[in-house]
């Protein structure tokens, strides 16, 4: 991938500013997050302030596991209705498509010049830390999300698809693989020469 000209230019000047954003794209709901003070819109899509902790490095290993991430959200619940962080569990999550992407800009007027990096995950297990009481007693939790490559990239490795839409976005749209997959274990086998 190259960078944007105007990218490369702040690059070597050496002044950049990074924002890092997040976009969940759930069920029926696209939200997003970035490691600012305010309300921050990009293409369209209005990312929350303050509640992303770490961004998470990547974990590997050898042999078939794949290259996984975990990222951090803190100060759950939160009043917010759109908020789907906070109300993760209500969604069917799992495998939903993630994009990290780190943005470049110019550190005097915030003004975004590009895309530095772009990830894309799917989510693979969330688990919750509960906070200390507070004075009325309501506790905060912290949510840790792992994050797994999607598509091939991921399952190339470990000779798994989860799915025939997967097989179908990765090969071709007319792609019948696995249609039959579900049932062909039941299905009798012949085994040998047959008696004419």
């Amino acid at each position: 991938m190259s960078l944007d000209p105007s990218v490369e230019a702040a690059l070597d000047s050496g002044q950049i500013k990074r924002f890092d954003l997040i976009r969940f794209d759930l069920p029926g709901k696209s939200v997003g997050y970035h490691r600012g003070g305010r309300l921050y819109t990009y293409n369209g899509l209005v990312y929350y302030p303050n509640r992303w902790l770490q961004t998470g490095g990547m974990n590997s290993a050898l042999g078939v596991a794949v290259t996984t991430r975990t990222i951090v959200f803190s100060n759950v619940p939160t009043a917010n209705p759109d908020d789907a962080i906070a109300t993760l569990e209500s969604y069917e999550y799992q495998n939903a498509p993630v994009i990290i992407a780190h943005l470049a800009g110019d550190p005097v007027t915030d003004q975004v010049l590009g895309i530095l990096a772009s990830s894309i995950y799917e989510i693979d297990q969330v688990s919750y830390q509960k906070g200390a009481a507070g004075e009325n007693g309501e506790r905060t939790l912290t949510i840790s999300i792992d994050l797994q490559p999607p598509g091939r990239s991921a399952r190339g490795a470990t000779l798994v698809k989860r799915s025939p839409a997967e097989q179908n976005f990765d090969n071709s749209a007319n792609d019948t693989s696995l249609e039959y997959v579900a049932v062909n274990a039941q299905w009798p086998l012949e085994w040998g020469q047959r008696q004419g």
